[in-house]
């Protein structure tokens, strides 16, 4: 059995902002399904409320997910 774990970081982009982070854990039969959804999920972005078409409710935002996968 592998075991995917995700760390999610958000960073607030104002000064009075703040910082986030989540842990998940979802199991997989074999190491090549976790790895596929690893690399899948991982990854790094900026978030702009000026993009797209919605309102600007919130600042913008920097977030990170990190992926691994073990055995267990």
């Amino acid at each position: 059995m592998w075991t995917l774990i995700l760390v999610t970081f958000v960073v607030s982009g104002i000064s009075t902002g703040g910082v986030g982070a989540t842990t998940a854990f979802l199991d997989f039969p074999s190491e090549a399904k976790c790895q596929a959804a690893a690399g899948a999920l991982a990854g790094a972005d900026q978030i702009n409320p000026s993009r797209g078409n919605h309102p600007n409710i919130s600042p913008s935002a920097t977030y990170r997910i990190i992926a691994r996968c073990v055995e267990r």
